[in-house]
């Protein structure tokens, strides 16, 4: 094997290579026209403009491909074989089934095909990254094979790094007159667009702070276990200075999720290279001394973002914050509906009945009682009873529109032509709202973790009707109850007027895209790993290169998942964990082979 290794050429690792070093940095706008299925689930009209995940889609297709050919090329002249993994291949089998499947029965299919706006992961790319998986597991056979790919890790972290580094103080490459230019097409030469991330934080080339973090996660460890295993000066500089990047821009991005992915990591290694950890007692102690720098350095520079950050990670602080918005809340919402032409408000204190009469609005309580009211010269309409303070409704004279804020809580209201009452929901539809199932565990715990708690709440009770097949993959906005306005007015008046377009947990994600048996194919095969790796490292002396590669690996994975309790698969970041995924399995597999010959 090693000598057919030696045979093949560094161009049929091209495309993999360009998978790991290019797609992460591609930031090019292109406007799209929604279609109709989307647009009505889009906050902001037909047209919209992506920087970060459509051409990161269209080119992962093209290069996949390129891969795959590459490996059957390789396969056919008998220079790589397909090896017997069938532990792996059954669930990435049955996942793949599960995409198809739920993509050929959704009930948006184009959106299943194509991806949905800002995501783009369709059938297409989901079957992308099981391909990508299964070509490392298999082209990955020598160390010389593995050092292509894990440099390239390097150069990507590094790249990343650098560009991190700048935006966190201050000069990002992107607002630059060459870098708009860089990243800018003709047609949108004339706008005056401008990222919404400040000073502070990091988003790279990853589209949100959040997705950066898991990247960080998957690199660092890697990074750290290079470091400690290479003794050339040269060669150890490099993967100090790429250890140093991944951890600025894992410091930076203020992603708690990619903070919490790493804690896991941290705990495993604790666990399993305790050995290890001693051996290399005083590489450990410099990295952390420099990391106990930069850590004070950013906290200054950011006037203390970084430890308010990481004090976000204690449940105790998290338990208090939520606390205090129970003590300060009001109300409790607990009907908001529309039946019969009247529109209802009803809260844990009192009931507001609305109907509409050429135009001219009547307001009653509870028991149908008609409620005296104000108006003053701007038309604003409050009430006399004080208890009802907590709503004030504005209409201009024949309007059709009605502003309301119900306990500062922004909704729009719409009187139709038969004198009923609809909302104009937040991409201006007219609505009806709905009371969604949910979870009632999360009642008064909507905010838990920056307001997770709300979007679980709705999302895992929509599983029970994905368990076999799913929605179709980047379903999940189409099908998430966005007219609940109970839960949007609970959760707090920031929720009030967005669309929830991913559920902030890779798993569920999964669940309700592609079913969930989908997901616990996966899971399956990530628990295959797990169990190998912590079997294969537990007590092991690490001695060569895929060793201490294969346990980064392992860390680098187990972080990512980790951080995939709180945030989503993307396409900016995730195919570099199903490449390193599958490069992981096939150093385990290396080493076993290893320790065979070795007792034999």
């Amino acid at each position: 094997m090693e000598e057919n290794e030696k045979k093949i050429s560094l161009k049929y690792y091209m495309p993999v290579l360009f998978i790991i070093v290019i797609i992460p940095l591609i930031t090019y706008g292109k406007i799209i026209e929604l279609p109709l299925e989307e647009a009505n689930f889009w906050k902001g009209g037909t047209f919209h403009v992506d920087f970060f995940s459509y051409y990161k889609s269209t080119f992962l297709i093209i290069t996949s491909c390129a891969a795959l050919l590459s490996f059957a090329v390789l396969f056919l002249k008998h220079k790589l074989p397909v090896h017997n993994y069938r532990e792996y291949y059954v669930p990435m089998i049955l996942y793949s089934a599960f995409v198809i499947i739920s993509t050929m029965l959704s009930p948006y299919r184009n959106v299943a095909l194509l991806g949905f706006m800002d995501m783009f992961q369709g059938m297409s790319v989901l079957l992308c990254y099981i391909l990508l998986t299964f070509i490392m597991m298999n082209i990955i056979n020598s160390e010389k094979a593995l050092k292509k790919i894990i440099y390239a890790f390097v150069l990507i972290t590094a790249v990343v790094g650098f560009l991190g580094l700048s935006q966190y103080f201050g000069y990002d490459f992107f607002q630059t007159d060459f870098g708009k230019n860089l990243i800018t097409p003709e047609s949108l030469e004339n706008s005056d667009f401008k990222f919404s991330f400040g000073k502070y934080t990091i988003y790279a080339t990853m589209y949100n702070t959040n997705f950066v973090g898991s990247f960080s996660a998957l690199v660092m460890p890697v990074c750290t276990f290079l470091f400690l295993h290479e003794h050339e000066k040269k060669k150890e500089l490099m993967f100090f200075t790429a250890f140093i990047l991944s951890y600025t821009t894992w410091l930076g991005c203020n992603s708690r999720a990619g903070y919490f992915g790493i804690m896991v990591a941290v705990f495993i290694c604790v666990v399993l290279f305790i050995k290890l950890l001693r051996e290399k007692f005083k590489k450990i102690i410099f990295l952390a001394i420099i990391c106990t720098i930069i850590a004070l350095v950013f906290n200054m520079a950011s006037n203390g973002r970084v430890l308010r950050q990481f004090s976000r990670l204690s449940p105790l602080n998290e338990a208090d914050k939520i606390k205090k918005i129970q003590q300060n809340t009001i109300v409790r919402f607990e009907e908001i509906s529309v039946r019969n032409s009247k529109f209802t408000i009803r809260t844990s204190t009192e009931e507001l009945i609305i109907t509409a009469e050429d135009y001219e609005l009547q307001f009653m309580d509870g028991n149908g009682k008609i409620l005296k009211t104000q108006i003053d010269k701007n038309n604003v309409i409050t009430f006399e009873n004080k208890k009802y303070s907590g709503y004030i409704f504005s209409k201009a004279e024949n309007s059709p529109f009605i502003r309301l804020s119900a306990y500062e809580r922004p909704l729009r209201l719409y009187i139709t032509e038969e004198g009923g009452i609809k909302v104009v929901s937040m991409n201006y539809k007219l609505a009806e709202p709905v009371l969604a199932p949910h979870i009632s565990i999360f009642d008064g715990m909507e905010t838990l973790a920056s307001n997770r708690g709300y979007i679980w709440s709705r999302s895992i009770p929509m599983m029970k009707s994905t368990i076999l097949i799913g929605y179709g993959p980047d379903n999940f906005c189409l099908m998430f109850p966005q007219e609940d306005y109970v839960g949007r007015f609970n959760t707090g008046k920031g929720m009030t007027n967005i669309v929830v377009d991913k559920p902030h947990n890779m798993y569920i994600q999964t669940a309700i895209n592609t079913g969930v048996i989908s997901m616990l194919s996966l899971m399956f095969m990530w628990g295959i790993y797990f169990v190998d790796s912590v079997r294969l490292f537990k007590g092991r002396e690490l001695m060569s290169f895929s060793e201490y590669v294969g346990a980064g690996s392992f860390l680098g994975i187990t972080a990512y998942l980790a951080a995939g309790l709180f945030n989503d698969s993307i396409v900016s970041v995730a195919p570099l964990f199903w490449i390193m995924l599958g490069l992981g399995i096939a150093v385990n597999k290396m080493i076993e082979i290893d320790n065979f010959a070795n007792r034999c």
